[in-house]
């Protein structure tokens, strides 16, 4: 099943409308799992001329983006959450490494940043995708070139997301 931009934005928002929760996008997650599968889509939104990160559909009513990432070369993300934001990686080329992170120390209201253990590792491979809740903290690491589907909620909420330096 060839699957397109407008469809799959259209299922998100059915199964978001429904709950816009960890249960709603635990739906989310297993419908992407399909969709990440599909060459086609992944050769039609996923272009190797496009920057790394390419929104592809914005929903502003229910507050979620539709993003390509195109990575070329290897990549390492320090630790990070999505402060009220949630995620939702879906894997279509390569592998991504995600860990997960406990926190050690809080970060500061001045911005200084917190420290976190490394709590799990987990291997993201073509068709696996992977939920982040609020403020679940996260990084990815790539040894290689990858291209995924991420979903996010609230992109433009306050606060943001926070970095962290593992101890």
């Amino acid at each position: 099943m060839a699957f397109t931009i407008d469809a799959v934005a259209q299922q998100v928002r059915t199964f978001l409308l429904a709950d816009q929760g960890p249960a709603g996008r635990e739906q989310v997650r297993v419908y992407l799992q399909d969709v990440v599968s599909d060459q086609a889509f992944a050769s039609e939104y996923l272009d190797d001329s496009q920057p790394q990160r390419r929104v592809l559909y914005e929903d502003e009513a229910l507050g979620f983006a539709i993003l390509g990432h195109v990575f070329k070369e290897a990549r390492r993300a320090p630790p990070h959450d999505h402060g009220v934001s949630w995620a939702i990686y879906g894997q279509v080329v390569g592998v991504t490494t995600m860990d997960g992170w406990d926190v050690v120390d809080d970060a500061e209201p001045d911005g200084k940043p917190g420290t976190v253990k490394l709590r799990d590792s987990i291997e993201l491979k073509p068709g696996h995708v992977r939920v982040y809740n609020e403020n679940e903290i996260h990084s990815p690491r790539r040894e290689g070139p990858a291209k995924l589907i991420r979903i996010e909620g609230n992109p433009h909420q306050s606060p943001p997301g926070r970095i962290w330096q593992p101890v």
